[in-house]
């Protein structure tokens, strides 16, 4: 290929290590003893570099960690919000992630911050695939609820400035802060109540306990009911969705021993759990949910409640206090949960069974 006479070496080239801070286009020009120019020209697959040159480019971008601004592409600097944060949910289409993007982008807004938003749906690959957009733009801060069991990738960024706060999940290994609902004390407070109640024979309807969350509810669960001296009278974890939960529920309550409570671990399946008690032949079945909703509000259930709205406040209150200098060590914050009795703890009755029909 031809060599362009913009991919000569400048005076003064180095190799050198890599730099502190973010490392940008003059850093990887320097490293690779070419002009700004050049560099640009490699990061936009500019056809007339000769492959040495490229070769060279790419290595030390690879070697730096160097990622192009997809903001100043075609912008001004002048032609950019004042800042902006980005935020990173579990599923935007439940109604707890959408009080805490409510609180957060209220907050970002009063510090005249822009709020990018994008959904994980839950899966680790397309996590760090949106996580690494984010880290493209340049965005001032991250807050994040990670479907990821592992964040060793992230560091990186925090080794360049780039400032994050993990909400409803904590971090692995990655010294951030964190805000947190009580998961396993807010179950323990269901099966306290169901316990009040005379019940003994309680059973467990709930999600994976891949998830943070669900391991933790479950955890909590299982360290209330030992505290009594007692065992769960049983435990399913394959409820990913109400169809589901009314499949494993219903199945617990055919058997002869059937259970005389039930704990649901999420508010997604209060509808499928309530409408398998409702057709079982023991439709007095009590039933408490951890986290509320509209669907528990009008079927009367008893809930675990935490606060989503409250979550994304301090989550970004935090972010915006390390991006104003804040450099003090990594904070834990858990929020409490509340019990908030609506008479299903003790047992549905008439009034769900004609409900469910």
């Amino acid at each position: 290929m031809t060599r362009a006479p913009d991919a000569e070496r400048p005076a003064g080239g180095r190799r050198g290590p890599a730099p502190t801070g973010r490392p940008t286009m003059r850093d990887v020009a320097s490293a690779a003893s070419v002009s700004v120019k050049t560099v640009s020209r490699v990061v936009h697959n500019y056809p007339f570099i000769s492959d040495d040159v490229r070769g060279r480019v790419q290595a030390e971008i690879r070697r730096l960690g160097f990622r192009p601004n997809s903001n100043a592409v075609g912008l001004r600097r002048t032609d950019r919000p004042a800042g902006g944060i980005g935020v990173l949910a579990a599923d935007l289409a439940d109604p707890f992630y959408a009080g805490m993007l409510s609180a957060i982008e209220q907050v970002a807004t009063a510090r005249s911050f822009t709020t990018l938003v994008a959904s994980s749906d839950e899966d680790p690959a397309r996590e760090r695939g949106l996580l690494g957009t984010f880290v493209e733009r340049r965005l001032d801060g991250l807050i994040v609820v990670s479907a990821d069991r592992r964040h060793d990738h992230l560091r990186p960024e925090l080794d360049v400035g780039t400032r994050m706060v993990f909400a409803d999940r904590p971090p692995q290994r990655l010294p951030v802060d964190c805000v947190l609902a009580a998961h396993a004390e807010g179950a323990g407070q269901a099966v306290t109540h169901l316990l009040g109640q005379g019940h003994r024979a309680i059973a467990y309807v709930g999600h994976s306990p891949v998830i943070h969350t669900a391991r933790e509810r479950l955890r909590g669960f299982q360290a209330a009911l030992a505290e009594a001296g007692l065992e769960p009278h049983a435990v399913r974890t394959d409820a990913v969705d109400a169809a589901a939960a009314h499949r494993a529920a219903a199945e617990l309550l055919a058997t002869p021993d059937a259970p005389t409570a039930l704990f649901a671990d999420n508010p997604r399946l209060v509808g499928g759990v309530a409408r398998a008690i409702a057709e079982s032949a023991a439709p007095r079945t009590a039933l408490v949910v951890f986290d509320d909703s509209e669907l528990a509000q009008v079927l009367g259930v008893t809930v675990v409640a935490q606060d989503p709205r409250e979550l994304g406040r301090r989550a970004a209150e935090l972010l915006f206090t390390r991006l104003d200098g804040d450099r003090s060590r990594p904070r834990r914050v858990v929020l409490p949960t509340t019990l908030v009795p609506r008479g299903s703890g003790e047992g549905f009755g008439v009034a769900l069974r004609s409900a469910g029909r």
